[in-house]
């Protein structure tokens, strides 16, 4: 094997391609989650596999009689979590079937007694063709929170078959992919990556100024997240240098006052609806300066991500005009009347460390990881129960204008869709086995 950092977090390597899992051979595959061995689990186990010995499944004998003084999981039970360990951390792509051959070299150094958190950390031992596919053999290292002595060690065999289907279809499902990624405009550019959407202002040239077809882009991103229900959250950012510079001034022209007020009720006032009742919450990663309406679309985002280098701006004041597209409202709740008043009537920008103070950003991260670091915070909200987080979001827009009781009415109308989804009963059914919940969303 050859020397790795080792992780100490939970994280699985997704390999496309089986005959890519060669490449891995000597490596660490990934790091589990941590499990609670549960009396439950013990007693469970033990009826399953007739297996009734006291010091496994009766509490007040172990606690007479076992030199642990606890309930102790037999070791066949730790095993029995072996395929699950290795179905967490090892993602095979275009695996059409796969066989368990079982374990072998197995070596038990630690007694799991109940209350237990175990993990595996997998690495690839082995790999060689077989028609069709690839059998290999991983390597378990069930370890022990808190034990320097794992619970066990043990090698999983397993053989794996591909889908020779997918590779027929490999062309046709790129040229779907491109087409479902495909907006009616540059201005903007969308892409799917697994379950959430990462929305690009890309008019870099300008600074991502605001113009029809970037107002146009992304109501359009909007509407493909808010219909397509595999994708549960949203990533917005600018190309370039920065997140968005304002209202491109080409766009006002000569228009007359009624005109402007007109255009600006039209135009920001649905594209900051779109944004603030998407049922999915929406990360604003903001590279350069958000400057304007540029930074209404900041303030409208659920959650934002900024460098210290990063800034808002409310420019307005500086060309002779009030704030717009909901600026002075998103502003002051979230920072109250009289710091929100300053920062709109000074003009001047507003640094990432300082709008962290202020609350205007939840994370502050280096220059280079702005954009990396919102897409995996977007990766992990988007395993919560996107319903819930969706009601929650309309709860809080409700809260902000209302008083507790018609908000304490209003929550309870809006759970009643909570009420009737998949992820509460998942939720709580994980919860009553001590278990990490699987959220679909739904």
């Amino acid at each position: 094997m050859e020397e790795q950092q080792m992780s100490q977090k939970a994280y699985a390597t997704e390999i496309p391609n089986l005959s890519d899992l060669k490449n891995y051979i000597g490596k660490e595959l990934g790091l589990s989650d941590w499990t609670t061995i549960s009396q439950d689990q013990i007693d469970t186990f033990a009826r399953t596999t007739d297996d009734n010995q006291w010091i496994h499944i009766n509490p007040e004998m172990a606690e007479k009689h076992s030199p642990y003084k606890k309930p102790i999981a037999h070791g066949f039970l730790i095993l029995s979590l072996a395929s699950k360990f290795c179905f967490e951390t090892v993602k095979l792509l275009d695996v059409s079937m796969g066989v368990n051959y079982g374990l072998d070299k197995v070596r038990f150094m630690n007694a799991t007694v109940v209350g237990s958190l175990v993990r595996a950390r997998v690495s690839l031992l082995t790999a060689e063709d077989v028609p069709g596919g690839l059998r290999y053999k991983m390597k378990l290292v069930f370890e022990l929170k808190g034990q320097e002595k794992p619970a066990c060690v043990a090698e999983f065999i397993a053989q794996a078959y591909t889908d020779s289907s997918k590779k027929k279809n490999e062309t046709a499902s790129t040229e779907s992919t491109q087409n479902l990624n495909a907006l009616k405009t540059d201005c903007v550019l969308y892409k799917k990556e697994g379950d959430i959407a990462i929305v690009t202002l890309n008019r870099p040239e300008k600074y991502n100024a605001v113009n029809d077809d970037l107002v146009d882009g992304i109501n359009e991103s909007i509407a493909k997240v808010q219909k397509d229900d595999s994708i549960r959250a949203m990533v917005i950012t600018g190309a370039g240098k920065g997140f968005c510079s304002g209202a491109d001034m080409n766009t006002f022209g000569n228009i007359t006052p009624d005109e402007g007020r007109t255009y600006l009720t039209n135009t920001y006032g649905p594209l900051m609806r779109n944004l603030t009742t998407l049922k999915k919450p929406i990360i604003a990663a903001i590279n350069g300066t958000a400057a304007g309406v540029g930074a209404s679309i900041a303030l409208a985002c659920d959650f934002r991500v900024m460098s210290e280098n990063s800034g808002l701006l409310y420019a307005f004041i500086n060309i002779g005009l009030g704030p717009d597209g909901g600026a002075s409202w998103l502003l002051a709740r979230q920072v109250g009347y009289s710091r929100a008043l300053q920062i709109a009537v000074e003009g001047e920008k507003i640094k990432g460390e300082e709008c962290h103070r202020l609350g205007l950003t939840n994370k502050l991260v280096e220059d280079g990881e702005i954009v990396a670091s919102a897409i995996d915070w977007a990766h992990r909200i988007a395993k919560l129960p996107t319903l819930a987080v969706g009601i929650t979001k309309e709860d809080m827009f409700h809260a902000m204008d209302n008083d507790l009781y018609s908000t304490i009415a209003y929550e309870a109308e809006r759970q009643t869709a909570a009420f009737a989804s998949h992820d509460l009963v998942e939720g709580v059914s994980a919860f009553l086995q001590k278990r990490k919940p699987k959220f679909i969303g739904k």
